[in-house]
């Protein structure tokens, strides 16, 4: 049963902008049933990149003359595979990042440490499902200058550990006001964005056909990624 329904008939070009507007208000376990009189797919895609893929659709009529949508915060339905895992998870990692920020920035510190403590702790898990699990079996090829998608983000990765561990040890010797870590947050911040933008761009339309062709379409690595961010497992190698 449908909390709410959309109706974008006879809108046109305006249906883009309504639905945008109206699903960006879509609250946990809420589910809006959305009625429009043209295929959805180019429509629901482009709101979807603009909610850096925060919402999940379904089809359950189809037209023409009538589409009927069930849509859903995409973290009330289960992961389809392993790069929608890693999305969601940096969805996760930016709100508790965002989360810290704000509240070093509102000068609650005791507040801004546990989102932090909590932001490290994805992080590494994270970077450890890329570097250690995805990369040895759905590599890319390497080009020598360094430029390919996978060096760059090793080494992105690698400088994004290094901003947060030095931040990490701030809060390790007691911080006594926001300007003393803002500069960090501030470096990171803009290291994470560009990053991940890079890596849902030029990386994950790469590996979602990669697992695609696996045997079992990358079930038991979906199941090995999750079990990893959820700190149960440590061992990305374990075969």
């Amino acid at each position: 049963m449908a909390d709410f329904t959309l109706d974008l008939r006879g809108l046109g070009s305006h249906a883009h902008t309504r639905a945008y507007y109206t699903l960006k208000e879509l609250r946990p376990g809420q589910v809006f049933e959305v009625l429009l009189d043209q295929a959805p797919e180019m429509l629901m895609e482009a709101v979807s990149l603009q909610l850096r893929h925060g919402i999940h659709w379904q089809t359950d009529a189809e037209g023409p003359p009538l589409w009927r949508l069930s849509v859903r915060r995409r973290e009330d339905v289960e992961p389809v595979d392993l790069v929608d895992l890693l999305t969601r998870d940096h969805l996760r990692i930016d709100r508790l990042f965002a989360s810290a920020l704000h509240k070093v920035n509102a000068e609650d510190l005791s507040g801004a440490e546990p989102d932090f403590r909590a932001y490290v702790t994805g992080l590494r898990r994270h970077i450890q499902v890329e570097n250690e699990l995805i990369v040895p079996l759905l590599d890319l090829p390497r080009h020598p200058s360094g430029q390919d998608p996978t060096s760059v983000m090793l080494r992105e990765h690698e400088q994004i550990l290094e901003q947060t561990a030095l931040l990490e040890g701030q809060f390790d010797e007691g911080v006594d006001a926001g300007w003393e870590v803002a500069p960090f947050f501030a470096l990171i911040s803009g290291a994470l964005a560009k990053h991940e933008g890079r890596e849902e761009t030029n990386l994950f339309p790469h590996w979602s056909r990669a697992l695609r062709s696996l045997p079992d379409g990358g079930t038991q690595l979906l199941a090995r990624a999750k079990a990893i961010l959820a700190g149960e497992s440590r061992d990305a190698k374990a075969r």
